[in-house]
C-alpha cells in the first residue's frame, strides 16, 4: 500500500498468484498518486499443497503464478478465475474504486461492484489503434501460453509473432528479441504483467523495435479510475 489516509481512493490489484508484491504496487502507485494501491493475491489463502494440487489440474490455458516465497507454478486459467472473483468483490467490499487483475492473458469476466481493469482487454485495443499493421510481435511469460496467446492475438484482429520469456529471464528476454528480430516486425507486445519497464527497454535495444508494455498500459489506464473528482 502507498498511502494509508483513509479517505484516499483505494485501487485494488489482484495478482493471479499470492502477495506481496512490491513491483505492483510501485508500477500502479506511479500512475495513482491520489490513491492507495494494494496487492492481494488469489492464492493468499492456499498452502502449497493446496496450489500443487491446482497446478496439477488439466488446462488448456496455463498461466504463471508467482508465490510469496518467489517460486513459480504454471496454473490454468479456469481454476484461477473464481480464486481471482473473489478477491476482486473482497475489494469491492473494502470499498476500492476499482480493480485490476493482474493478467495480461485472455481472462473472462469478473463480476463485481467497481469497474474491473482486464489488461488483457486494455492492450490489444490500444495495440490496435497505434500499430499501422497487423503483423505484430509478442512475449508471452511461457512456452505453454504461446499457442493461447497465438490465438487470442490472432481473434483480436493481429497476425502476431509469438514467443516466450519469463520475468526476470534476460538470456530468455534476449532469445525472444532476437527471435523477432529476424521475423521484422516493428511493434511488440510485452504481454506479462510480470515484467516491468526494465525489460521492455532491454527488448527494444535487442529488438530494434517498440514495445508496449503491459504493465504500463494497464496502470496508466487504472490510473484514471482513481483519480480525485475536482470540482469546478
Amino acid at each position: 500500500m502507498t498511502q494509508r489516509d483513509p479517505a484516499a481512493p483505494l485501487l485494488g490489484i489482484v495478482t493471479i498468484g499470492q502477495s506481496p508484491r512490491p513491483d505492483l504496487v510501485a508500477a500502479f502507485a506511479a500512475h495513482a498518486p491520489g490513491a492507495r494501491v494494494e496487492v492481494r493475491g488469489a492464492l493468499d489463502s492456499l498452502d502449497t499443497t493446496a496450489i500443487d494440487a491446482l497446478s496439477q489440474l488439466p488446462t488448456d490455458y496455463p498461466l504463471l503464478v508467482r508465490l510469496a516465497d518467489a517460486t513459480t507454478r504454471s496454473i490454468g486459467r479456469d481454476a484461477l478465475h473464481p480464486l481471482v472473483q473473489r478477491v476482486a468483490q473482497s475489494f469491492a467490499a473494502d470499498g476500492a474504486s476499482a480493480v485490476v487483475v493482474a493478467c495480461a492473458g485472455d481472462f473472462p469476466d469478473v463480476a463485481c461492484d467497481v469497474p474491473v481493469v482486464l489488461p488483457g482487454r486494455v492492450v490489444p485495443a490500444v495495440t490496435r489503434a497505434l500499430c499501422t499493421s497487423p503483423r505484430i510481435g509478442v512475449v508471452t511469460p511461457i512456452e505453454g501460453q504461446v499457442a493461447a496467446a497465438t490465438a487470442k492475438w490472432r481473434a483480436d484482429g493481429f497476425d502476431p509473432v509469438v514467443t516466450s520469456a519469463p520475468p526476470d529471464d534476460d538470456a530468455a528476454l534476449d532469445r525472444a528479441a532476437e527471435q523477432l528480430k529476424r521475423a521484422g516486425v516493428s511493434l511488440i507486445v510485452l504481454d506479462c504483467m510480470g515484467h516491468a519497464d526494465d525489460a521492455a527497454r532491454r527488448l527494444e535495444a535487442h529488438a530494434g523495435a517498440r514495445v508496449l508494455l503491459a504493465q504500463s498500459l494497464a496502470s496508466r489506464v487504472a490510473g484514471e479510475l482513481v483519480r480525485p473528482f475536482v470540482s469546478v
